[in-house]
């Protein structure tokens, strides 16, 4: 794992939004494709793509830690990676942590 930087501060969602995040992995040079949220002053990062529908959870609606797709509305917890009506299914998340000069995350 390495650290990568994913967002400028000033560039990261407001309180209670999402921004999605199109990432190439500087060493290995894989895609992805995250959410990254803000809630309660802190940011957190998940895979933004809805494992039940293939909708984007970073274009869809926050409530409270659980980002609800913009397709059929699943929700997934942002700080968990659990599906709200499945908790078998999970997704990937990522630790997000704030320092000087932006977001990083280690993937």
């Amino acid at each position: 794992m390495s650290k990568v930087k994913l967002s400028e501060v000033s560039d990261a969602p407001e309180e209670g939004k999402g921004r999605q995040i199109n990432l190439r992995h500087p060493y290995t040079e894989i895609d992805y494709i995250l959410g990254l949220f803000q809630v309660e002053g802190k940011y957190y990062c998940i895979t933004d793509l809805c494992k039940s529908c293939e909708g984007s959870l970073s274009k869809g609606v926050l409530q409270g830690m659980f980002a609800f797709c913009n397709k059929e509305e699943c929700a997934w917890n942002i700080r968990k990676g659990f599906c709200k009506w499945n908790r078998s299914e999970t997704t990937p998340i990522y630790k997000v942590a704030k320092e000087e000069d932006g977001l990083y995350i280690e993937i």
